[in-house]
């Protein structure tokens, strides 16, 4: 499976996932919880994304411009933005450190669900194989 594939699956579903609970969660929780788990999820996007980026860059290519282009955008911004972001804007920090971790949390179930998932030629494994074997 390709690593580069698979953030960018994971970061599509979190970002769905995310919009879903967004509109779920519109009724029940404040305004200030949803911004603030809005700008948690986008915070946590920018940073798979940039992670993924430069681990693919530094282990594939090793192109200096590229390095030094993502390690400026990840260290320096998106740092400077997590230190700016709860000055500048009144937002939930529970819901920024919930919104957050959706992503992660998508990464984690995706992850179990492929290492635990039936293979994809038909077979079945352990008792259900026997199950239909002896029928």
């Amino acid at each position: 499976m390709d690593s580069s594939a698979f953030i960018a699956r994971s970061i599509k579903t979190s970002l769905i996932a995310s919009a879903v609970l967004f509109v779920f969660l519109l009724q029940w929780v404040s305004l200030q919880v949803l911004w603030g788990g809005s700008l948690g999820i986008a915070m946590s996007v920018l940073n798979l994304f940039l992670l993924s980026r430069l681990s693919e860059t530094l282990l594939n290519s090793y192109q200096k411009k590229k390095i030094i282009f993502y390690a400026a955008l990840k260290l320096p911004i998106f740092y400077g933005l997590l230190i700016f972001l709860p000055y500048q804007f009144h937002f939930s920090v529970y819901g920024f450190m919930a919104g957050f971790s959706v992503p992660i949390f998508v990464i984690i179930l995706k992850t179990v669900g492929a290492t635990h998932a039936p293979p994809s030629n038909g077979e079945f494994i352990g008792e259900r194989a026997n199950i239909i074997r002896s029928a």
